[in-house]
């Protein structure tokens, strides 16, 4: 059976142990919630839509970076590096709950730029120098003291 809490989960890119994790629940009440045995308390899917909404947020947001590089003209890039964390713990330093919704907004940003003709590679975070050098040209352009996240 397809549930409201399922699908926000899904979108959100969450697995059941990570939504567990994000709503400080057990994992048989996200299963309960997932597959329809129980209906998930509407603050529960309030939280998993807020968080689809910073995750479309920061996708729209990475989206328009790359635009304005593909936009340079000669010399863009053909290939957008997107680094994932490598575990939850570092996704956690760059904003979110976990691995999941880190990949949900890399998912959405390859989406738009595969759209744009710009091939990608996906990988392990600052794990090439084009990565290393993106993270390092965020934080000093804007003062930030960690990644963008995206």
């Amino acid at each position: 059976m397809t549930t409201a809490f399922g699908m926000l989960a899904q979108l959100c890119g969450l697995t059941q142990r990570e939504a567990a994790e994000l709503l400080g629940v057990r994992p048989d009440t996200v299963k309960a919630w997932w597959r329809g045995r129980r209906r998930a308390p509407r603050a529960v899917l309030e939280q998993l839509a807020q968080l689809a909404e910073t995750i479309d947020r920061a996708a729209a947001e990475a989206g328009a970076e790359t635009d304005r590089l593909i936009e340079e003209g000669p010399g863009a890039p053909d290939l957008l590096e997107l680094g994932v964390a490598r575990d939850d713990a570092e996704a956690r330093t760059l904003g979110w709950p976990c691995v999941g919704a880190h990949e949900a907004v890399l998912a959405r940003v390859a989406a738009a730029a595969i759209r744009t003709g710009l091939d990608i590679a996906v990988v392990p975070r600052a794990s090439t120098p084009a990565t290393a050098t993106a993270a390092r040209a965020h934080r000093k352009r804007t003062g930030a003291g960690s990644d963008p996240g995206y």
